[in-house]
Order: structure tokens, then sequence, then C-alpha cells
């Protein structure tokens, strides 16, 4: 850290003494050799310190040192008056009162001026460091006032909610799309309310399987449930968070937020769609093959029966020859409204291909219940079709297999029930039958 020390004096070989002495200080010298000079010097350059004799032409140090303190630069910079004849008391005076921080006389004790110097000059590498560390602060200060404006614009300003709350569930922060979202006014009435998370869940489970995420991940990303507003509207919620740990033990969930009611409806509805038949809006098979599947693993663990139900139509071939395709699909529409008011809530039905229909009975008691069922189904057959204002008469013929008599998966299951239908159409009697009375090779 290089300083500069400004020796004034309109002497050559006072400056040159002066130079030589300095210069062991390791500072760098500059030299004036009048008042007005040395003020000229000042207003263009920083200087650790001023030696300035009194006795010069023109401008006389005490005149230099007052016109130099009112320099911007030159105000805090320390000044030591040098001279051989103004040494009384009231001349002293006078120079501190211009601005003098010391008054040396002629001749010069070097190692007392040596000493002074560097004195001042550490002086001076003080105050250079000070400013530079506070220089440095406020620069830090000013970036971290930015950042927390920012960041708190973001937060404000943010569309999805934003959210820090403790552990248990109390809320210590939340953004303004946050209480938006839960249907609060503002953020302040989600603050500070003991509990409020769990509130805020419709499903109860929802809330320990979220902690229990969080507890062993760290974090949860794109965790989605069925939050509740303030007015008691459910809707879709997606949330990722992480949970902060501080030094003193204590803990923190901090996370983001979004209403995804839009997005979930479409995911629900197109999941809806591919599982429903587009002709007659019942389940297709795909959706029946998964239901059966779900009750064989129930009823394996329960010990239960499941019973498959294979509905073929009779004849259906003739009304599509007769009457034509559309009320061929039109037909189709109305048998499978028939079948699903005839059966459980609980049981499914199906249409499996063409004209066939595939019912699924879970937890019936006995094999009995499924033969009601089955013979419930060609009574509701029996009543004619209107269809394109014709009234049409359709019969129908039902196979039917049991779990775990006839098979312990879902396509053997179908399979014998599909082999009892064809057995049942084969035979003289009622029109339908058990895979044990008619299953037949096909």
């Amino acid at each position: 850290m290089l300083q500069k020390v400004l020796i004034v004096d309109d002497s050559p070989t006072n400056l040159a003494l002066l130079d030589h002495v300095l210069r062991r200080t390791g500072c760098v010298v500059v030299q004036a050799s009048t008042g007005i000079e040395a003020v000229a010097l000042v207003a263009d350059d920083d200087f650790a310190l001023i030696l300035l004799d009194i006795q010069m032409p023109g401008m006389n140090g005490y005149e230099a040192a007052m016109r130099i303190k009112e320099l911007p630069r030159g105000r805090h910079v320390p000044i030591i008056f040098i001279t051989a004849i103004y040494q009384d008391e009231d001349n002293v005076r006078l120079g501190y009162e211009t601005g003098a921080v010391d008054y040396l006389f002629r001749p010069v004790n070097v190692q007392t001026l040596t000493s002074k110097v560097q004195v001042f000059l550490e002086m001076n590498r003080q105050k250079i460091r000070l400013e530079r560390e506070i220089e440095t602060r406020l620069k830090a200060e000013a970036a971290l006032r930015q950042a927390e404006a920012k960041y708190r614009a973001i937060f404000e300003r943010a569309v999805e909610g934003i959210f820090q709350c403790t552990p248990d569930g109390e809320f210590c922060e939340a953004n303004p799309a946050m209480a938006r979202i839960f249907g609060y006014e503002n953020p302040a009435g989600m603050v500070g309310v003991a509990g409020l998370r769990q509130q805020l869940m419709v499903e109860p489970g929802d809330l320990s399987r979220y902690m229990g995420l969080l507890r062993r991940d760290g974090y949860v990303a794109n965790f989605e449930f069925r939050g509740r507003r303030q007015s008691g509207e459910s809707f879709w919620c997606s949330e990722s968070a992480r949970l902060v740990m501080f030094d003193d033990g204590s803990e923190m969930v901090e996370g983001v937020l979004e209403d995804i009611t839009g997005r979930k409806q479409a995911e629900l509805e197109l999941k809806h769609l591919a599982s429903i038949d587009s002709l007659t809006g019942v389940f297709n098979r795909h959706l029946f093959f998964d239901r059966l599947e779900h009750a064989l693993v129930t009823a394996k663990r329960t010990e239960s029966l499941v019973a498959v139900l294979f509905v073929d139509l009779d004849d259906f071939k003739r009304v599509n020859d007769t009457y034509g395709h559309q009320a061929g699909d039109e037909l189709l529409r109305l048998v499978a409204g028939r079948l699903r008011n005839r059966i459980r809530e609980s049981d499914t039905l199906a249409r499996l291909g063409g004209d066939e229909f595939g019912v699924l009975l879970e937890c019936i008691e006995d094999q009995e219940g499924a033969l009601t069922v089955a013979r419930s189904l060609l009574e509701m057959m029996d009543t004619p079709y209107i269809v394109t204002g014709e009234p049409i008469r359709v019969g129908a013929t039902v196979g039917i297999s049991f779990f775990p008599d006839d098979g312990k998966d879902g396509v053997s299951l179908i399979s014998r029930a599909d082999s009892a239908m064809y057995g049942a159409k084969r035979r003289s009697g009622p029109k339908y039958g058990t895979f044990r009375e008619c299953g037949v090779p096909r």
C-alpha cells in the first residue's frame, strides 16, 4: 500500500533534506515549493500526511493550510508545520487553529521526524483499511438488501404457494398465492394457527404419508393430495418441500405448492375414458381384467367366492342384417343399460367383445347367488327393445365360472365362463350354466 507524503517548502535545500529523510519510511514523497502549488496538488491527489513550512512567499503556510482544509481531499489530511522562526505561543496556537496536528521546529531532529511520520503513515494505513472494510461491508449489505428485496418480490408475486411451517403443521410464513389457493383473504389468516396443516388435507392418511417421506428422504417432490379450502371445498394440490435442520436442533418445512385441479381432472377423465367402452358407456375388457385380478387377490386372502358371468346375445347378427349396424349399436347400448341396472353397485359390468358382456360378482355367499343373478339378467332380456321405433326381441346365454373351483386366475375364469356359455347354447333347457355343468371344449 503506497502512501504519499507532501512536503511544502520554498527552500530547495529543505526539500532535499526532507525528501532524503522521508524516503527511509517507505512512502512516496511529493514536493511543492509554494502554498498555491500545494493546494493544487491536494485538490487532485490523496496524501497520507503534509509537512508544511510556514514562511513562504505569496501564500504562507497558515493560508495554505486553511485552503487545504476547505478541499474534500484535504479535509482530513494531517498537517505538521515546520518552522525556524515562528516558535512563540501565539503562532503555535494559530497553527493548530488552521488545522495542524503537530508543530516541529528547525533544526528538525531526524529520529523525531521519522517517528512522527511513521505514526501518521500507520494511522493512514489503518484508515484506508477501515474505509475498505466499511465499503466492502456496505456493498455486502446493499447486495443482501437487494437479494432480500428480490426474494420478497418473488415471494409476494409468485403464482405458486410458497410456505414455511413447523413439522407439527403450524405455518410460520405463507405468500399471498398460498393464501389465495386455500381460500384465505391474506397470509395472516394462515400464520400461527396450530395444526393448520392437518386441517388443509382432506384424506386423514395423507399427512402421515407426507411426513414419512419427508423424514425418510429429507424432501418430497410433486406430492399430490386433496386439499381443503377455508370454505370446505376440496381441490387437488401438488407440493414439493424439504426438511430444514438448524444448528439448535429445531426443524422447519419449506416448500412450494400449486393447485392442479384442472390437470388432475383432465388426467382422471382420460383414465376414465381409457377404461370405458366408447359405444355402450360401460367398462371395457381391460378394466374388467384389472378388477378381476384385484378381486382374486382379495378372495385368496379372505377365502371368499368370486363368480364370472359371460353374457352373449343370441341372434345379434340377425339384428345387424335386418335393421342395420346403427340399430345394432343402439341395441347394444340399451342392453348395457339394462344389465347395469340389474347388478349390484359393488359388481362390475364390462363389454368384452362385439355382443359379449362380462359380469364380475365379488364376495358372494354361495354359487346359488350367481345363478340367481344369471336368471335375473335373462328375465330382463325377455322384454322387447324399441330400436328406431321397432320392437326388437333379443335373447342371451350366460356362462358362469367360479373361483376357486374353476380357476385360480382371471384368464382361466373368463375362458371357462365362455366355455360354459357355449355349452349352455348347445343344450336344451335353461339359457345359463356353470362350467362344471356344461363347460365343453370349443
